[in-house]
């Protein structure tokens, strides 16, 4: 038993030692991430960390961007609602050392699975290293989507958890799925952890088919899974019971099919031509200005390795008669043919408009991490084969192969100007560009390619080398293994250093950056100074470049603008019909007090009252702030109210209304019918918090009060004297509520339930499946002192 604990340790260790060489800046020299989508989620999270430490609650609602949005139920913060994050923490590791470990569990997950099928150590460890440095994961570090990178490590795992209850179906091993798969949900980047359910449901149909299971059995097996995975998805109930109850209103489920419309879902679709990035990562421009793919943009090729896909040949050939080669192969296929969502639609369709919560995502090419997955496990599988030596079939085969790569060679070569001449007639304009730009990136461009297609040859040139003299038993098998893994190595090595640091020459700049360089967007400075000092209730309004800066939210300052991927729905349909927010009338809606420009504006409504300095990671912006004349209170009375029908079409008949906001507003769900006037009302007093808002008003009448906060069913709750009433959607975004004559307290509160069940049953569905484990090993222990008695 110490043996194998011994060998996996080190192989762990290796893995951590590359890490931290690939990443040396970072551990080493206090070097962080700092692309926008690093930067942006890292405002927001100190801001609600900041939030819970004063309320000594878990913050459910950040009030910062985009007028207010959910924390929990849009992904926003989830520290401490994934578990082995909160163990981590105990040993100060941050969330940078965190995403890195994940890394060499990814790796030591692929080592494993692959050693449960007796491969050869070198050949186990090698298939761990090219998923773990494979540039998807790498890229996903850079910028900013480490739940991505997190919940992609798992999928080894998962994999070898599920081949265990299929094998062995003993309570311990039902127990770690259950943990596994809990854990992979709680790091909440569900599309990711979709494609790894889906990988175990294949994995199920063909182990089933393969072994031609009785029906009894199939049924025995199957059950235990779902019971595995339904005690995983207890577990993540504390992320997902808030997820679930805010996805229908959000811009990625709340189309007519109940998903992301097909266009958005379908943005990035993988288009077949562009698979040619697995081999030659230059071909469609490595990223950035340079990308001429496809897809709206891209920073990254997907890029598998070429001693990779050679090894991975070489081992689905080789094996192609063994049950997980099959299973590999066909998943392979069917993962492909997803990614090209539009540009394939049958296959894609399919499961849009069939699976389960499938049409919520989008980025089909997303599923091609699941590909790298596949190919990184037939390459450890090849390389094994190579250690047990090429026999004459094998020697058949590098002859053609060896054969067709000379007469590439030679082809290329013969026709290279025309090719050239070819390739860069295919280059798309760059938006934007004069002549001498345009000409630079198409020079880049090209030296990609060649730069690429010189990797290629002297890649596929080494292995094939390595692949004779094994063949010719020149070299012992451990060496050879050793050598193919050291170009396998290099070569995605030297893809991932052009991502992590990108040469001048490359149009690209590196996304690290020193810390006190990083703190300098998130930290004070001559604006957020002057905001913060303002009096009153307001919110800000960024226009221009600085609209998706959350920087402000550090400050407690809140803006109409932001930056996040599943804002409210009725949110992003009137930031679409405003050209975002382009309309004064509507910033005065929403409580806008002030407007920051990094240039000169004109217009009757704005006073410029400061000109300052804002810091932010990209450097300093000179800012000139405005105060809005004619700016709505947080809180006001309107005089009268119109029933109206959708949320768009409140938003569009309240965009194209003469009359004021605070005179006439739109109202859904209204109990009358047409218009209805309302008496004047007096707000008395104003508590708020980022959860609730209390306001003792009176008035002689029926009145019609309005909170310049977003509408969001579900989540807040409105009681008037304690008695809850209908809170009513006004203008298609804010909430509104008619108030009896009188004096009254009407409160909003933000409604909690759903979190606190989700936490109950994450603990529960842990300690439950913690026990499955528990009970097997002793179980197990009692098995076997019996046999050997």
């Amino acid at each position: 038993m110490k043996k194998p604990f011994v060998l996996h340790a080190v192989a762990a260790v290796l893995y951590g030692v590359l890490v931290a060489v690939l990443f040396f800046p970072v551990v080493f020299q206090s070097m962080q991430p700092a692309s926008p989508d690093s930067v942006s989620p890292m405002a927001t999270a100190l801001a609600l960390e900041k939030l819970a430490m004063e309320s000594g609650t878990y913050p459910l609602w950040q009030p910062w961007s985009f007028s207010g949005m959910p924390s929990v139920g849009a992904f926003s913060w989830l520290d401490g609602l994934y578990y082995p994050g909160n163990i981590l923490d105990l040993f100060h590791i941050d969330g940078l050392m965190l995403q890195l470990l994940h890394l060499v569990f990814a790796g030591s997950g692929v080592f494993l699975l692959l050693r449960t099928f007796d491969l050869h150590p070198i050949a186990a460890w090698t298939g761990g290293m090219a998923y773990m440095l494979a540039p998807y994961m790498v890229t996903m570090f850079v910028y900013g989507h480490g739940s991505q990178l997190m919940t992609a490590a798992y999928m080894p795992w998962m994999v070898w958890a599920v081949l265990r209850v299929l094998r062995t179906g003993s309570p311990a091993d039902m127990g770690i799925l259950a943990l596994l798969a809990g854990f992979q949900l709680q790091r909440a980047h569900v599309q990711i952890a979709y494609y790894s359910w889906m990988s175990v449901a294949l994995l199920l149909l063909v182990v089933l088919v393969m072994e031609r299971s009785t029906l009894r059995a199939a049924a025995a097996k199957t059950l235990k899974l779902a019971v595995s995975l339904g005690l995983g998805i207890v577990i993540s109930l504390q992320v997902y019971l808030p997820v679930l109850n805010y996805t229908p209103f959000s811009v990625r489920g709340a189309s007519d099919a109940g998903g992301a419309a097909y266009e958005y879902a379908t943005m990035w679709s993988m288009h077949p031509s562009e698979l040619l990035t697995f081999l030659i990562p230059g071909a469609y421009g490595f990223g950035g200005i340079t990308y001429w793919g496809y897809m709206p943009f891209t920073d990254y090729p997907n890029y598998a390795g070429i001693a990779v896909l050679v090894l991975a040949v070489a081992g689905a050939w080789s094996m192609r008669h063994h049950m997980m080669t099959r299973y590999l192969l066909i998943a392979t296929v069917l993962y492909l043919l997803v990614s090209f969502g539009k540009y394939w639609s049958p296959v894609y369709d399919l499961f849009y408009h069939t699976a389960p919560m499938f049409n919520r995502f989008r980025v089909p090419s997303m599923i091609l991490i699941a590909v790298v997955f596949n190919v990184s496990l037939l390459a450890g599988f090849g390389l094994h084969k190579v250690i047990e030596g090429i026999r004459s079939g094998g020697v058949n085969v590098l002859k053609a192969a060896s054969l067709l790569l000379a007469l590439l060679i030679v082809i290329v070569l013969l026709s290279g100007p025309w090719l050239e001449t070819a390739i860069r007639s295919a280059f798309p304009a760059v938006p934007g560009a004069g002549v001498q730009l345009e000409r630079i990136v198409d020079n880049v461009r090209w030296e990609e390619i060649r730069g690429s297609f010189r990797l290629l040859v002297v890649t596929v040139v080494v292995c094939f080398g390595l692949f004779w003299l094994r063949s010719r038993d020149v070299i012992g098998g451990s060496v050879s293994a050793v050598l193919l893994a050291l170009v396998m190595m290099a070569d995605l090595l030297w893809v991932d250093s052009q991502v992590l640091y990108p040469s001048p020459g490359s149009l690209r700049r590196s996304q690290l950056v020193q810390d006190h360089e990083l703190m300098q967007g998130v930290s004070g400075d001559e604006v957020l100074s002057f905001l913060e000092n303002r009096d009153g209730v307001f919110r800000i309004y960024p226009a221009g470049t600085l609209f998706g800066e959350n920087k402000f939210s550090v400050a407690g300052i809140e803006s109409a603008g932001g930056y996040h991927p599943a804002k409210i729905a009725r949110y992003d349909i009137l930031l679409d019909a405003t050209g975002n927010l382009a309309d004064t009338r509507t910033l005065g809606m929403l409580n806008v007090g002030y407007v920051l420009s990094p240039g000169r504006l004109e217009h009757p409504d704005l006073d410029p009252v400061f000109e300052g300095e804002l810091r932010l990671v990209g450097g300093p912006v000179d800012v000139v702030v405005y105060r809005m004349e004619g700016a709505m209170d947080r809180a006001w009375f309107a005089a009268a109210g119109v029933s109206s029908g959708s949320p768009r079409e409140s938003i569009l008949s309240m965009l194209a209304s003469p009359a004021g906001h605070d005179e006439k507003v739109f109202v859904e769900q209204a109990q009358w019918d047409g218009a209805r006037y309302f008496v004047p009302g007096r707000i008395v007093s104003m508590d708020r918090g980022a959860e609730y808002t209390r306001l003792d008003v009176e008035s002689e009448g029926d009145a019609l009060l309005v909170l310049s906060e977003m509408y969001l069913p579900r989540h807040w709750t409105v009681t008037i004297d304690g008695r809850q009433v209908d809170d009513l959607p006004v203008n298609g975004v804010l909430r509104g509520v008619v108030v009896p004559g009188g004096r009254h307290v009407v409160e909003w509160k933000y409604n909690r339930s759903f979190f606190v069940q989700g936490q109950r049953y994450s603990l529960a569905g842990t300690v439950a499946a913690i026990l499955l484990v528990v009970v097997g090993i002793f179980r197990g222990a009692g098995r076997r002192n019996s046999i050997d008695v």
